[in-house]
């Protein structure tokens, strides 16, 4: 009896991971590779990373993240070719999320943003002392204030709203990066799918437009909208704006 449980407990030891794999390859394969509209978690690269978790040199999970970013680097140059840049900057925020460290990112981002000026090394050289300058006390200054002018109160614009017509124009990582400024960093936190839970945004939800800035590198015009709780970078030709 005791020979059997232990080979019951081995049997099942080793279904366990077999399952996972098969959950892994399933998203693989519908090419819910990063996002999902059934959430983080229903994802290849959830799955796979989950897996390292409790077996770092697990090999089904290694060469399953290199599928994944041999895709988003394989659609990439595929769009760069067509002159698609938006379609590039999605897949290039996407490879990012995968590796961050890949090769062939810093190579398509070198192609689609040649112009970009490399940051500057801080120096270790001492900063100058200022001068101490004593002045003397002077004399306090007696002000006769005027009499305060009633407050006026100007209320603001109600915000415009915005319908989604387009889910592939959301920038749904750019909350990783320093691209554009956001209004506050809470907003900066939940503007993206890393603080969107459960939710992701669907063609036809409304919200309002909180936020409009432009792109650090391309020539879109990004609209943060606000849907319920949730705060979704979406360029201006992805929304239909409602006056």
């Amino acid at each position: 009896m005791q020979r059997y449980r232990i080979f019951s407990y081995a049997l099942l030891i080793g279904i366990i991971p077999i399952q996972a794999t098969a959950n892994c390859d399933k998203y693989l394969r519908a090419n819910d590779l990063t996002s999902s509209a059934r959430g983080e978690k229903k994802t290849a690269l959830y799955c796979y990373k989950d897996m390292l978790t409790t077996e770092p040199n697990n090999a089904k999970a290694l060469a399953g993240l290199q599928e994944i970013e041999a895709r988003y680097v394989k659609w990439a140059k595929r769009a760069l070719r067509k002159g698609q840049k938006n379609k590039v900057k999605r897949y290039l925020d996407s490879l990012r999320l995968v590796n961050p460290n890949s090769l062939a990112l810093s190579e398509l981002e070198a192609e689609v943003y040649p112009n970009r000026q490399p940051q500057a090394v801080a120096t270790t050289e001492t900063p100058a002392q200022p001068e101490v300058i004593v002045e003397p006390l002077a004399q306090p200054e007696v002000i006769i204030e005027p009499p305060a002018e009633p407050e006026v109160i100007v209320e603001p614009p109600p915000l415009k709203q915005a319908k989604i017509k387009d889910i592939g124009q959301i920038y749904e990582a750019i909350n990783t990066t320093d691209c554009i400024k956001w209004p506050s960093p809470e907003i900066k936190e939940k503007g993206g799918k890393s603080g969107w839970g459960d939710f992701y945004p669907k063609n036809g939800d409304t919200g309002s437009i909180i936020s409009e800035m432009k792109h650090c590198h391309l020539e879109d015009n990004i609209y943060v909208v606000k849907i319920d709780q949730h705060y979704v970078p979406i360029t201006s030709d992805g929304v239909l704006v409602i006056e």
